[in-house]
């Protein structure tokens, strides 16, 4: 599987726990049983635990069940990452992730814990913290999973800049009538099936 920049490479998968293995072996978190996961033009397992762990900074990751902090604020989970991985001043970070959040169709950056939050809330919450912070790289887990319809359209004019700036995006799905929509403007469509990846052709 190859993903060059400002590609949007679509992934049918029905099982969502061998997407998220999927996912963990492409960002370097697996070590997989044969050949090797090049990120950036280097090799996961060549790396130190410190140089893998800024490297996976460029790559944003919705992940299907939140991951989230639970004695944090939704806001805290949002911002902490990008304040290990870039020197953007906390005012700036909080502005963009504040306009993030609006895009996304919330208010504002949301205080309260997530346990708190509706499931919905959560979804765009992941997006925002997908996309902040200029990735190179997004993975979408399955993220209309558990969201409103609402999310679709500011997420792929959020896809779609990504991919004017040449960030690439992997997007996982098990809906086949989204897999399908001819509106997705994706590279590639793939499906999973067994231990197989398949370049799927969708008939307009």
């Amino acid at each position: 599987m190859d993903v060059f920049p400002g590609e949007l490479q679509l992934v049918f998968s029905q099982d969502m726990a061998q997407s998220t293995a999927i996912v963990d072996a492409l960002l370097g978190l697996n070590e997989i049983a044969q050949q090797e996961v090049q990120f950036l033009g280097q090799v996961w397992t060549d790396l130190t635990p410190a140089a893998a762990h800024r490297l996976r900074g460029s790559i944003g990751r919705v992940l299907h069940g939140g991951n989230w902090l639970g004695a944090r604020s939704v806001m805290e989970n949002l911002l902490l990452p990008l304040r290990h991985h870039t020197t953007m001043p906390d005012e700036v970070l909080r502005e963009t992730a504040c306009d993030l959040a609006r895009h996304f169709g919330l208010p504002g950056l949301p205080t309260l814990l997530p346990h708190q939050c509706p499931e919905s809330d959560l979804e765009r919450a992941a997006c925002i913290k997908a996309f902040l912070g200029r990735p190179q790289l997004v993975i979408l887990e399955h993220p209309m999973e558990f969201a409103d319809f609402g999310l679709f359209q500011p997420l792929m004019e959020a896809i779609q800049q990504m991919r004017r700036r040449h960030g690439a995006v992997i997007w996982f799905t098990r809906s086949s009538e989204l897999f399908r929509d001819q509106s997705i403007p994706a590279s590639r469509r793939l499906q999973i099936a067994g231990r197989r990846l398949i370049d799927i052709a969708v008939a307009a």
